[in-house]
């Protein structure tokens, strides 16, 4: 790396630093530090979920499968609009007017504390294996362009998150995701406009070669189980990954809550919905334009592509502003999910089960307390990622697919019916995991699947195991915390609205129908491309 390009990043690091110190100079309790005083601008919000969604790993590993596989891994992400829609028309408004800090809050009270511990455990382990994979890639990184081993590289991303995390807290999360996602942009273009001058093809030109190599079909309706990216596969399966994610995951929910009205809330996702899957469209595109670029030349990882074209193909100054695109869509992850994991912890388990008479942990102990995770983190980004041959969003999602239905079948339980009580649904989470793992492990099928199977397994076990076990609640309780007891109780108060924004669970408006539109212009555009 070139004293520039060192610069460059050495630039970028310190500027999120000190965009953290900053921002933390307000916060004085533990609200403003988890959630910003429910004060945050839509904006920033919206860049900051879409920036948290994006990663690392979709600017390097999404380009490495697009380069094998064409743009039909754009097919995992499709259903990101409908979920974001499913999301608004059901848990969020439920979790936005409880005033809910910690989204497994609404466990214990729809359900109990055996569900809310799962949940909680669940989020964790998901989170954990999520974020160490968004460490690695920029450890790789600095790797190719240093003698720095991954240990130390590791190391110092890790340690640069935290601080500028424990300087300002869910704001500096928020304000510096959104500054990252203007970075990440301004890399990709980068990117594009080198392989097109080095190359001096023609958009039509590439598009014609693209198509010619099979690159350009996306739309797979065959009913293939091993298809990661076939239409059934990706909607069935891919549906209630994302709506586990955009609608019950802490990361994603506590950036959403910091919003100043519903208004900002819907606003919120609405733009990060349309920004992250032209994004993650875009990062597609580049792996089949370096497809054309290295003339289909075999790679030892599919990881390795993006890295080698960055190291070996771009002018000093274009190196340094894509290592902190790539750096800037790293940080936007760990940083959100660090906040959020600390959240949970805080929120779920320590004040709950370790903090005398239940006090509200101070500023400084929940500080503390993402120093801690910061280290679990770099244990397991060394432990669970190295010397992967995969694109590593394909070695995330098959991961996490176990833990991805259990979880969306226990809140769709407390949030549709009435009769699932605490044990029969906590019997429903453990046997959904565990049956999804033995089908997996005895039947061909892809990993995206398992989100919808173990949907179904634990729904079902959940239900009928309310059945044999004692609810410690009444039906009545339990209907005040469902969709439709939520929107009773709403309807009773006249807190229909706010800001002209409806607040009621399940009720459509004009976000729900751009959502869906949104939602079915992509199939439109990949069947277009596909044809044409």
């Amino acid at each position: 790396m070139s004293k520039v390009d060192f610069i460059i990043v050495i630039t970028y690091m310190l500027g999120m630093v000190l965009i953290g110190y900053r921002l933390g100079k307000k916060n004085e309790t533990q609200e403003d530090y988890f959630l910003a005083g429910r004060s945050m601008p839509w904006l920033p919000v919206g860049l900051s979920v879409a920036a948290t969604m994006v990663s690392a790993n979709g600017f390097v590993g999404g380009p490495g499968w697009a380069y094998n596989s064409g743009i039909g891994p754009f097919m995992v992400n499709i259903t990101v609009p409908l979920a974001i829609m499913a999301a608004l028309y059901t848990t969020i408004p439920v979790f936005y007017n409880l005033k809910l800090t910690s989204v497994y809050e609404y466990s214990e009270k729809r359900l109990g504390v055996i569900s809310r511990n799962l949940t909680v455990m669940g989020f964790l382990m998901n989170s954990l294996i999520q974020v160490s994979s968004m460490v690695y890639i920029p450890a790789l990184i600095i790797n190719k362009f240093t003698d720095f081993e991954i240990k130390i590289s590791v190391t110092i991303i890790v340690v640069i998150a935290i601080v500028y995390t424990l300087l300002g807290g869910i704001k500096a999360v928020i304000w510096t995701d959104a500054t990252q996602m203007i970075i990440l942009w301004g890399g990709l273009i980068f990117a594009f406009s080198q392989i097109f001058r080095v190359t001096g093809l023609s958009l039509g030109e590439t598009y014609t070669i693209a198509r010619e190599a099979g690159k350009l079909e996306a739309i797979d309706f065959t009913f293939n189980l091993t298809s990661t990216n076939g239409f059934w596969a990706s909607l069935v399966g891919g549906f209630i990954m994302w709506v586990r994610y955009f609608g019950l995951d802490q990361g994603q929910v506590q950036r959403i809550l910091t919003s100043k009205s519903y208004r900002g809330v819907k606003n919120s996702f609405v733009v990060s919905a349309v920004i992250m899957n032209i994004l993650y469209f875009l990062f597609m595109a580049l792996g089949v334009l370096l497809f054309i670029y290295y003339d289909g030349r075999e790679f030892d990882t599919s990881n390795g592509i993006m890295i080698d074209f960055i190291a070996n193909n771009l002018p000093v100054g274009v190196v340094g502003l894509l290592i902190s695109g790539i750096f800037a869509a790293a940080m936007s992850s760990i940083d959100s999910l660090l906040n959020s994991m600390t959240t949970v912890y805080t929120k779920d388990i320590h004040e709950r089960f370790f903090s005398k008479s239940h006090r509200i942990t101070s500023l400084k102990g929940s500080m503390i307390i993402s120093t801690v995770f910061g280290v679990l983190i770099i244990i397991f980004s060394l432990i669970g990622f190295s010397g992967s041959m995969k694109s590593v969003l394909d070695v995330i999602g098959s991961y996490i697919s176990y833990l991805s239905g259990p979880m969306c079948g226990a809140f769709f339980l407390a949030m549709f019916t009435v009769r699932s009580n605490d044990r029969g649904v906590a019997s429903g989470i453990v046997l959904g995991m565990f049956l999804t793992f033995i089908l997996s492990r005895n039947i061909s099928y892809s990993w995206i699947w398992n989100p919808f199977i173990g949907f179904v397994f634990t729904s079902i076990t959940g239900y009928l195991g309310s059945f044999i076990f004692k609810s410690e609640k009444t039906i009545e309780e339990n209907y005040r915390y469902t969709l439709m007891g939520q929107r009773r109780e709403l309807l009773k108060r006249g807190e229909v609205t706010e800001e002209g924004v409806s607040k009621l669970p399940l009720a459509l408006d004009r976000y729900s129908v751009l959502l869906l539109v949104f939602f079915l212009s992509q199939y439109i555009i990949l069947y277009i491309m596909g044809l044409c």
